[in-house]
């Protein structure tokens, strides 16, 4: 009898789990993302809820992973890994300490490398100039470029603030020099740190991820500048009501994909 019962709770459970995800679903979807496939990746899902021992998603990058530690993962959405897992450890021993534009990777030895590639960038690079006055200082933890014509550029530091830094060089030959740094995204207007952004414009793939909440710019006029050709989306950096519910069911967020712990993979309908 103590069996039938216990059975019947662990059934009632289950149904009543499936039906949390249904609902989590269905709200995403209604939040502005579309259904896509699962991710099956163990070493980054909880095996109960007291479990604490899973590897933290830090960053989601094209085709990568970046665990907490800073250790890079490749995953694939669409097709399993001979491992039957959707992810696998990246055939890199870097360690990551700062990222610029998802194409430059800081590693933990302070040298920089090709994001993917992972080739060492030598000084000799065009590049490697701008790429250490930018990612130089130890408190960086992430560079987007805003406009490179202007030498605009957004820097989040480990002190949970984006600042906009603008660069220029009086000719050719010159060395890059800072001209101006000021607060473009400032931790006491969001309630905790900021630990991640991405910054693409007016777009609704624009996020801030602090400790605490996801903010994202979200079109305001969205049922008429969706509907009418001639209208355009006007977008303010707003709290996503529905990612932030649920935000203890979600193990990844970048803005353009959401990876649930019941392993449903969303993306954005941009």
């Amino acid at each position: 009898m103590k069996k039938k019962i216990i059975g019947i709770s662990l059934l009632f459970l289950i149904i009543l789990c499936t039906g949390c995800n249904g609902t989590i679903t269905r709200d995403l979807r209604h939040d502005g993302f579309t259904v896509g496939s699962k991710f099956i990746c163990d070493d980054f899902y909880p095996t109960n809820k007291k479990d604490s021992s899973y590897k933290k998603v830090k960053y989601m990058i094209d085709n990568n992973i970046i665990d907490s530690n800073g250790v890079i993962y490749d995953i694939s959405l669409g097709q399993i890994y001979s491992n039957n897992q959707n992810c696998k450890k990246a055939s890199t021993n870097i360690i990551v300490k700062a990222i610029f534009d998802n194409k430059i990777i800081k590693g933990a030895d302070n040298k920089y490398y090709q994001y993917g590639t992972y080739a060492l960038i030598p000084e000799t690079d065009n590049n490697y100039e701008l790429y250490n006055l930018l990612l130089s200082e130890n408190s960086v933890v992430r560079v987007m470029t805003v406009n490179s014509d202007k030498g605009i550029y957004y820097l989040l530091k480990n002190d949970g603030i984006v600042y906009s830094y603008t660069i220029t060089k009086v000719d050719y030959n010159a060395p890059y020099k800072i001209v101006s740094r000021t607060i473009v995204y400032d931790k006491s207007d969001y309630g905790s740190n900021i630990i991640d952004f991405n910054y693409v414009g007016e777009k609704n793939t624009t996020y801030i991820k602090t400790e605490d909440s996801i903010y994202r710019m979200i079109a305001t006029n969205y049922k008429e500048c969706s509907k009418y050709a001639d209208v355009d989306c006007i977008y303010k950096m707003q709290k996503d009501e529905v990612i932030n519910k649920y935000k203890d069911r979600i193990i990844v967020y970048n803005g353009k994909t959401i990876i649930t712990d019941y392993k449903q993979v969303f993306d954005i309908k941009e």
